[in-house]
């Protein structure tokens, strides 16, 4: 285009006519927003009401900041807010059971499931039948029952990481403990769900490329809610062009494609087969079971092992790294534990114990649920969407509109949690009092991942008792600030995490 022309368009009237309709459309939109909208008498800033810009600032220019507005907004407009245009939000830990009771039959907010970048897999359907359907095989595969029988595993994997820190004992050199975490629920996960042990517990690094590309998978979550579009583009170049933009992707493909390879291959394994017998193995109970053919393809199913394996390692790992820290920073703490497991297990050899000798053991116990309930599971909100008008105190909330409650806020909540921040250190009233508050605030974590929590369970109590009965242990150049929530990405996530708790094997 021309000198002349551009000169032309600029003074037409044209260009002034579209600037106005534009302004018309934003005014027309933030005023029914604002005094049209059936939220419009919902408490909460202006601002947030009209637009969604507040929530993209803090979440992706702030980095993972907007709980922490949301909790601001709590303080100045009281238990229930509309924290964007469309989306409500309540802080009220004995309203919990209400909303989230399996009754209610609550619908995902798609807003919410879609920052996982992985569509299809069963944590992210939205419908509340959709999504039982999906997450049915794991049921079974994630019993009680299977877990217990897959003690053995646990064990050998324990013993690797027990052998790395008799290593650093014998070099007396700091021991990565968090890292060495990861390293381990990687390796039980990725063995029993995948039948494939990454055994990242004997690499000289512990796996920390693995661990990298969690991290950076689950610190995505808010560019794939925000600017989903350019996530979408991003999905369609071909592999080469995303490796030349991004060469950390590098793991992932190959993780990716060694599944879908599996995947593939158990498929034409079963479709071969003479027997109908079940065969071991994740991808094997999802292929046999009543899953329609789109549900049982091989790309689907990969996607759901990737969540897996994310799922069943960093948040498992982050609250093992919690009670050690905590237990650690306060002497008190760690003799009574101490003193706790010796009384119970004379000998140390004789680890693991049953799980269930084990949670019977009171201040392990006490010490295991303050770690959850510090380490969180979840710091963004679980977003719902019901069926049905939801009546909270004096507001009707009309069916259809996304509302959700933030674990941190009820693992917070001082009415049942005297001193929040704080660990136990003297007598188990506190773990008593959240036998009785269990419900409300700590069952949290099996709504989000009902399937895994029984495996993650099991391997807290063991890790802890058999690590703090073997050896006696001593922070190394680490900060509470390490294991301490500071950001949200979906996951807590510290300041400044490192390589995560650092002990040395005294």
């Amino acid at each position: 285009m021309s000198f002349l022309a551009v000169v032309s368009v600029s003074s037409s009237p044209i260009v002034p006519f579209l600037v106005g309709v534009f302004a018309a459309y934003v005014v027309a939109g933030v005023f029914a927003r604002l005094y049209l909208s059936p939220l419009a008498n919902f408490p909460g800033p202006k601002l947030a009401a009209s637009t969604y810009w507040p929530e993209f600032y803090y979440d992706l220019i702030k980095g993972g900041s907007f709980q922490r507005q949301i909790a601001q907004m709590h303080e100045q407009y009281g238990p229930i807010v509309r924290i964007n245009p469309g989306e409500l939000h309540i802080q009220d830990s004995e309203f919990y059971d209400q909303l989230y009771r399996r009754e209610n039959k609550l619908d995902k907010f798609p807003g919410q499931t879609k920052m996982f970048g992985m569509p299809g897999i069963f944590f992210t359907m939205e419908t509340h039948e959709l999504h039982r359907q999906r997450r049915a095989p794991y049921s079974l595969f994630f019993s009680r029952k299977a877990i217990s029988d897959m003690s053995q595993l646990i064990t050998d994997r324990l013993d690797a990481l027990c052998r790395r820190l008799r290593d650093s004992e014998k070099q007396r050199v700091p021991m990565p403990l968090g890292l060495g975490y990861v390293a381990l629920t990687t390796d039980i996960i990725s063995s029993y769900a995948l039948a494939d042990c990454y055994h990242l517990l004997e690499r000289d690094d512990l796996g920390r490329s693995y661990h990298d590309l969690f991290l950076g998978f689950i610190q995505s979550c808010h560019f794939i809610k925000h600017l989903t579009f350019i996530f979408n583009m991003m999905q369609a170049l071909p592999d080469p062009v995303i490796l030349w933009l991004r060469p950390s992707l590098r793991l992932a493909m190959q993780l990716m494609k060694k599944m879908q390879s599996d995947i593939q291959a158990t498929i034409e394994e079963l479709s071969s087969s003479k027997t109908h017998e079940p065969k071991p193995g994740l991808f094997s109970t999802i292929l046999q079971s009543n899953l329609s053919p789109q549900d049982r393809t091989a790309e689907r199913i990969a996607r759901e092992a990737m969540s897996l394996l994310i799922a069943g390692s960093e948040t498992t790992a982050f609250t093992m790294s919690t009670i050690t820290y905590h237990v650690l920073a306060n002497p008190t703490t760690l003799v009574k534990l101490r003193a706790a497991l010796r009384q119970a297990i004379p000998d140390p050899n004789a680890l693991p114990l049953p799980l269930g000798q084990l949670e019977a053991i009171p201040y392990l116990y006490a010490c295991v649920q303050e770690g959850l309930r510090l380490a969180y599971g979840t710091s963004n909100r679980l977003t719902r969407v019901s069926r049905t008008p939801i009546r909270y105190r004096d507001w009707d909330i009309p069916a259809g509109v996304p509302v959700g409650m933030t674990t941190v806020f009820m693992h917070d909540d001082e009415y049942y949690f005297p001193g929040p921040q704080s660990f136990p250190t003297g007598t188990l009233a506190r773990a008593a009092r959240r036998r009785g508050a269990s419900r409300k605030v700590f069952d949290q974590l099996r709504q989000r991942d009902p399937a895994m929590f029984g495996l993650a369970y099991a391997e807290l109590y063991i890790t802890i008792a058999t690590i703090f009965r073997r050896f006696e242990l001593a922070l190394f150049e680490t900060e509470r600030a390490t294991v301490e929530y500071a950001r949200d990405y979906f996951n807590p996530f510290p300041e400044h995490g490192g390589d995560g708790v650092r002990v040395l094997v005294m």
